[in-house]
């Protein structure tokens, strides 16, 4: 009992010298080496590092400099008529003979009707990835099945982004 209410007093002239005077001949230095990180970035916390992102351009749907993804869980009706431009998009299923869905994912993606112009439709795969520059249009559920859409997952994607992106068959290029 008594060696607990000493302990701490056993610190005080440990602690005392150890704030003493800034005469640096008297007290040992000590030297820390960093090393760099290769994080560039920092989380919500501050604290927790993030690693760097790649600079890769993959998978990008841009409106002018707005990216596109965010906006595709909601309607896009108020932008018809708008340029929009992919760079590396994932074709994420084929749905007609000259239409696909485009995006990252089922839950991330647009319909892309490729407009032939007396062409024969390209052939594309699910997976692949497509450089395109189109215009967004005004879809409606009566045009739905003339856009390729035909399953159950695809027309209420459809109707709730309530638009389509048409691409000239000369702006699109497969990878």
């Amino acid at each position: 009992m008594i060696a607990r209410r000493l302990a701490p007093l056993a610190l005080i002239p440990l602690l005392s010298a150890s704030c003493g005077d800034k005469d640096k001949s008297s007290s040992a230095t000590t030297t820390t080496t960093q090393t760099p990180t290769t994080t560039v970035s920092t989380g919500p916390s501050g604290t927790t590092p993030l690693p760097a992102k790649p600079s890769s351009k993959a998978n990008r749907l841009f409106m002018g400099k707005r990216d596109v993804y965010p906006l595709l869980a909601g309607n896009l009706s108020r932008y018809v008529s708008s340029q929009v431009r992919g760079g590396s998009v994932s074709v994420v299923q084929v749905a007609g003979i000259d239409s696909f869905w485009a995006g990252r994912s089922d839950s991330q993606r647009i319909l892309v009707k490729v407009k032939l112009k007396g062409k024969n439709p390209p052939l594309v795969h699910a997976g692949q990835q497509v450089d395109f520059v189109g215009t967004l249009k005004k879809a409606s559920p009566q045009n739905a099945s003339s856009l390729g859409v035909k399953d159950k997952t695809g027309q209420p994607v459809l109707q709730n982004q309530g638009v389509y992106l048409l691409v000239s068959v000369a702006d699109l290029k497969l990878h």
